[in-house]
């Protein structure tokens, strides 16, 4: 099983990236990690190796574009836009009682509270309800939070992160760091 800490450590990263054993174990626990976790890299020892069987040279070789990449994405400036600025001033509003409390807020054209939930109860939620322009959680934008969001005729979600997800249209997705809250 994936251990407590190793998911607190996830939720709070902008990215995950998972490096596991090249052999079948390394495949079951990636398995296991992705059930619990949103990882957004998975990188692999070489076929049959164990990870600390590997070379430091190996190991640099094998995270050097996946790095690169990160690196190149956390240097380009967040420039808060005119449209978001209206936006990050009301979930900047939010954001203070919301931060770490694992729920999420929804919010209705004219910035009003409409409900605070814990998010594991937000996707069985979303179904009942109508007049949410915003949604703000404390925590990852999935695949499945965006299906419900779209049911619900959400036009905004906003989070820490956001996985890697298809179909994304309808919904406009923004994190905390884009519009210059965090």
């Amino acid at each position: 099983t994936i251990d407590e800490s190793i998911k607190d450590i996830c939720a709070s990263k902008k990215n995950v990236v998972a490096f596991l054993d090249g052999d079948r174990a390394g495949g079951q626990i990636l398995k296991e990690l992705k059930s619990v976790v949103n990882v957004d890299v998975e990188l692999r020892a070489d076929e049959g190796i164990e990870v600390e069987d590997l070379t430091p040279q190996r190991i640099a070789d094998i995270l050097k574009d996946t790095a690169e990449k990160m690196q190149k994405q956390s240097t380009e400036t967040n420039v808060v836009n005119e449209d978001d600025k209206a936006l990050s001033d009301a979930i900047g509003k939010v954001y203070p009682n919301l931060n770490e409390t694992l729920e999420a807020v929804a919010l209705d054209t004219d910035n009003n509270q409409i409900f605070k939930i814990p998010i594991s109860e937000l996707v069985g939620k979303l179904p009942t309800q109508s007049g949410i322009k915003y949604l703000v959680l404390d925590g990852i934008i999935t695949q499945r939070l965006l299906d419900g969001a779209k049911q619900a005729g959400i036009e905004y979600i906003i989070g820490h992160r956001v996985a890697n997800l298809s179909n994304r249209d309808d919904v406009i997705l923004k994190t905390f760091t884009e519009l210059g809250i965090t």
